[in-house]
């Protein structure tokens, strides 16, 4: 079978191109979201992979319990989603799409671990240096470890800046 990121990108790709010619990105994000938390549910997942469901089944249970996120154009979407038999890989389209969405608005989140709590002069300073490096508008996730001795480590999506001192340590060994 193939790779569910490959399925998941020519609907993902479809979704985007209709939200952004209606200007309603917020709304798709929104819809595929609670979608995908929909379908990640194990009872979903059941149903989804039930022989004995039928497309049409599906596609009006889908249609009912996420009916308060769906418009006309949604609905269809879902519907030919339960048609293709892909409703499994909702939660892989509304990654794709949100990575899209950032894409268009120029916005990036990036994860900040730290050894303490950052204070908010520095967030802010961080936030505007990684805006400058990037060209994006950024926004920070920040969480403490502990075991990183001290500095910081970002990352955003496939870039990972390593400059607690743990990462220095493991470097320096690493070149000894």
């Amino acid at each position: 079978m193939a790779n569910r990121t490959t399925l998941a990108r020519p609907y993902a790709a479809a979704a985007f191109s209709v939200a952004l010619q209606k200007k309603a990105l917020a709304a798709w994000d929104d819809m595929l979201q609670s979608a995908a938390l929909w379908a990640e549910d194990k009872r979903v997942c059941l149903l989804l992979s039930d022989p004995a469901v039928t497309k049409q089944k599906l596609a009006d249970f889908s249609c009912s319990v996420l009916s308060s996120v769906l418009d006309t154009e949604k609905r269809n979407f879902i519907r030919l989603l339960a048609e293709k038999n892909r409703l499994p890989i909702l939660p892989d389209i509304a990654k794709l799409f949100t990575a899209y969405r950032a894409e268009e608005e120029k916005t990036v989140t990036v994860q900040v671990i730290s050894t303490v709590m950052l204070d908010e002069p520095y967030k802010q300073k961080l936030a505007a240096a990684l805006a400058k490096r990037w060209q994006k508008q950024v926004s920070l996730q920040c969480t403490i470890d502990p075991s990183l001795l001290g500095g910081i480590i970002v990352k955003a999506g496939d870039d990972v800046i390593d400059g607690s001192i743990r990462g220095k340590l493991n470097r320096l060994y690493e070149s000894l």
